[in-house]
């Protein structure tokens, strides 16, 4: 952490000296240290370092946007920082911050105007790829002083392609025109609209899947109207359009798959679409395939995965599908192995519910936003199975999910801001996923049974002492606190504590009900812009009412100090408005652009149909310059149609319209920056009384310290005999130093020796556990046995018994046989006899 901060004030000191005097040796040595930083920013290498609301890194970037600001500043120097800069904006904060904070856009825009004349020039293509990063997911208004100049550049390149420009231009142009009305209005208004759209067509048989996803999101989103654009986006083109996504989504890398997602979602905001994709033929198959994805993808592309299901989701119809196919592959019967799944390897797991279980218990500081990515998809998975009430295996997914929410639940909430707030929104995630089980009895039954009461408490007092809008909400938070993620966390887990309350768990939540602390959250909800928030806050005020305790007079108190702040806060807004806030001011108006857009399409869709359809189709130009000469000339009004007058006229006034609402934007704009501009003179004389003021008191102040200089020379020569005494005590402590680092030594090596222990300890609890599971199945066998055993017993008295009467029967038999021996004999010595008194 040293290396860091010592290199970035390096770079500081490095750039001041170069600004101050430009010589080529000054220039050499800031390179240098820029290179260096470059190194340590490569791909792979943590930015931590680096976080914006530091005061270091916050300084180094303002110094390198001045320089690549700076039109006198060399290309070779532009190209390092531009260099710098795209290894930082792999972080989607630092690219943000670099966008909103640091002005970064407006820079880059004057390097790629400035610079990008030569077709060979390597600077103006860098600067183009960072600014088509930077301007990525930000919507720009069209009133911004660059924004005109840089759209007429991006315009040229596109439309002629031998500039060697055209793939970053068309980005930078679908960054820009994407939900952003007023860019879109410019551009059709331009005269090469036509040839933009000829142009756009021809790229579509590029072999970059890049250029195509451009080629495609600018036609749906500047050319609707013309007919050879809207041909790719009617009922029998759109499944193709449809397939060519899927087939991108699962081919591609990670910036392709980011702008095939965007498109597929700019397509899905048409009813008609979502009917077309909910009818595809072959949506079930190439559902599969995206779910494969889940499990060979690396965390920085799944993520725009995740966000494609859940655009899927969103579609009436189609959320069953995501369902069936995520639930085809699950057929696990061990449930052991779900404890150790989020330790398992990704490539182990070939299931797809399962790889989305395993991203889900995943660490945000690693992964970064794929583990939200992954709840949001299995919230909206298990609402299509809760409420649907359709036949499931519960305790199979509730023992797939459960390993993964306690692992969740135990996340410590520690760090900078941006860390706990990952860390909150994915607590926040994981306590929706177990509400959205606690809405069937079987599954809360089960819930309940296994839920730590002790997580919950931990997560709930954390909040309770650290959280800013809670315990202070006159204090404005900063930009990147996490309180409001906070807030939300504690209201999803009382909902879950009321659902669950069982045994301790009820214990809880009546000592948490009952405390004053929960009253600020409470408050806060009920403020809410939300209107689920609000909600669930109202029906815990409900359940808590009857409470003896419940705090329902502070309670009101807080809400009612809270409205008070508000209205604080908006006078002062309204009243002193700083330079700080004007680019909010600005967001507002760059909202009013774009709200014409979906007006006028229902206007033009609902109103005017029958009216634009005929004078599109049967009007051509000439005939509407002849009816204007009719009409200026006065004659030949019979031969002319209604129709056709009013078309004329609805046409002109529309036009006019939007030319009065533009300029009535302007002229808010400008009024907002004169009362800026007088509030600001009134501060500055203000200011400069008070500066001579100070002036005067500081004079008067250095006198007196005049005076003390004096006294306290005469000091200096007693402290320098203190110092020697100090310097001894110094070497004193240097050897008590000594004998403590050989203490932290020893002490190293004993952490050492504990984490052996603990991981023998460990190991010897895995053995231990299979020990008991094999003890188990040996006590089931071992009453098999005895069960078999008596069964035998049972037969072999009866056979016993069988013998016995057999034995006795063969008793009688032989007693008989001896008796019928002798019978025989004696019958035989008669017969012999007999025969003997024959013969005589």
């Amino acid at each position: 952490m040293e290396t860091s901060d010592t290199l970035l004030k390096s770079i500081i000191a490095a750039e001041t000296q170069y600004c101050s005097h430009k010589i080529e040796r000054n220039l050499v040595f800031l390179q240098r240290q820029i290179d260096v930083l470059i190194s340590k920013t490569s791909r792979g290498c943590s930015l931590k370092f680096f976080n914006p609301s530091k005061v270091l890194a916050a300084e180094c970037i303002a110094c390198l946007v001045n320089l690549v600001s700076d039109q006198a500043t060399k290309p070779s120097l532009l190209l390092k920082c531009i260099l710098l800069f795209n290894n930082l904006v792999t972080d989607n904060h630092i690219r943000e911050c670099l966008h909103e904070k640091f002005q970064l856009t407006p820079a880059l825009v004057g390097v790629v105007v400035n610079h990008g004349v030569s077709t060979s020039d390597t600077l103006t293509a860098e600067a183009m790829q960072l600014l088509q990063k930077v301007t990525y997911g930000h919507r720009i208004s069209f009133q911004e002083f660059y924004m005109e100049d840089l759209v007429r550049f991006l315009l040229r390149n596109i439309v002629s392609p031998a500039t060697g420009l055209t793939q970053p231009a068309m980005g930078i142009m679908v960054n820009l025109t994407r939900d952003n009305f007023s860019v879109q209005s410019y551009i059709r208004n331009n005269e090469n609209t036509k040839e933009l759209a000829r142009t756009l067509i021809k790229l579509l048989g590029d072999q970059a899947q890049n250029t195509l996803l451009f080629s495609l999101t600018l036609l749906l989103n500047v050319c609707p109207l013309e007919k050879m654009a809207s041909k790719f986006y009617n009922e029998t083109n759109v499944p193709q359009t449809f397939q060519m996504i899927f087939n991108v989504l699962i081919d591609g890398t990670g910036d392709t798959r980011r702008y095939a997602v965007d498109l597929f979602r700019d397509i899905l905001k048409s009813p008609q679409h979502q009917k077309s994709l909910a009818n595809y033929e072959y949506l079930g198959t190439c559902v599969e395939q995206t779910l494969n994805l889940l499990c060979t993808s690396s965390h920085e592309s799944v993520l725009k995965v995740f966000e494609f299901l859940q655009i899927l989701c969103r579609v009436e119809g189609v959320r069953r599908v995501v369902c069936k196919a995520m639930f085809a592959t699950f057929h696990i019967q061990d449930l052991s192995q779900f404890a150790s799944l989020v330790q398992t390897p990704l490539s182990r797991i070939p299931d797809p519910l399962l790889a989305t279980i395993h991203w889900a218990g995943q660490s945000t500081d690693t992964q970064g936003l794929a583990p939200l990515g992954a709840f949001d998809l299995l919230i909206e998975v298990y609402e299509e199975q809760v409420f649907s009430h359709s036949k499931m295996h519960y305790e199979k997914h509730v023992a797939a999910i459960l390993p993964t929410a306690h692992h969740t639940l135990q996340t410590t909430l520690e760090g900078d801001n941006l860390t706990i707030e990952r860390r909150c929104s994915a607590l926040v995630r994981c306590v929706k996923l177990l509400l959205t089980f606690c809405h069937d009895d079987t599954l809360l039954t089960l819930i309940s049974k296994q839920t730590d009461a002790n997580l919950l408490s931990k997560l709930l007092l954390f909040q309770f002492d650290n959280n800013t809008k809670a315990l202070s909400p006159d204090i404005t938070p900063p930009s990147d606190d996490w309180s409001d993620v906070g807030v939300e966390l504690v209201l999803y887990l009382l909902d879950l504590i009321a659902k669950l309350k069982i045994g301790a768990l009820e214990d809880l939540f009546i000592n948490t009900m009952q405390e004053t602390k929960v009253v600020p959250f409470l408050a806060c909800g009920l403020c809410s812009t939300k209107r689920e928030r609000v909600q669930d806050t109202l029906n815990l005020i409900q359940m808590c009412s009857k409470l003896e305790g419940f705090p329902v007079m502070i309670l009101g108190d807080v809400l009612a100090h809270q409205n008070a702040a508000r209205m604080k806060q908006q006078e002062a807004g309204l009243m002193y408005d700083t330079p700080y806030r004007y680019p909010n001011k600005r967001i507002h108006l760059e909202d009013k652009e774009n709200r014409p857009a979906m007006y006028m399409k229902e206007n033009i869709s609902l109103k005017n149909t029958s009216a634009l359809n005929n004078t599109q189709s049967d009007i051509s130009s000439e005939s509407i310059h002849s009816l204007i000469e009719k009409l200026d000339s006065g004659l030949g009004l019979k031969d002319c149609k209604e129709s056709e007058i009013v078309a004329v006229y609805e046409k002109s006034l529309q036009a006019m319209q939007t030319k009065e609402q533009h300029l009535q934007d302007l002229l808010e704009a400008k009024t907002l920056s004169l009362t800026q501009a007088d509030r600001m003179l009134a501060q500055y004389r203000a200011r400069k009384g008070q500066d001579e003021a100070e002036c005067n008191r500081f004079r008067s102040l250095l006198i007196q310290s005049e005076k003390k200089c004096k006294s306290l020379d005469s000091d200096a020569s007693d402290m320098r005999g203190k110092l020697e005494r100090c310097s001894k005590e110094i070497e004193d402590l240097h050897t008590e130093n000594q004998k403590l680092q050989q203490v932290a030594q020893m002490h190293q090596q004993l952490t050492v020796a504990h984490t052996e222990l603990t991981e023998k300890y460990e190991s010897g609890q895995k053995s231990l556990l299979t020990l008991r599971q094999e003890h188990k199945s040996l006590t089931e066998m071992h009453e098999m046995l005895q069960k078999h055993n008596t069964n035998l017993k049972q037969q072999f008295d009866n056979t016993m018994e069988q013998l016995t009467t057999l034995q006795d029967e063969r008793r009688k038999v032989m007693t008989q046989l001896k008796s019928a021996e002798t019978k025989l004999e004696d019958t035989k010595k008669a017969s012999l006899k007999c025969e003997y008194m024959t013969i005589m």
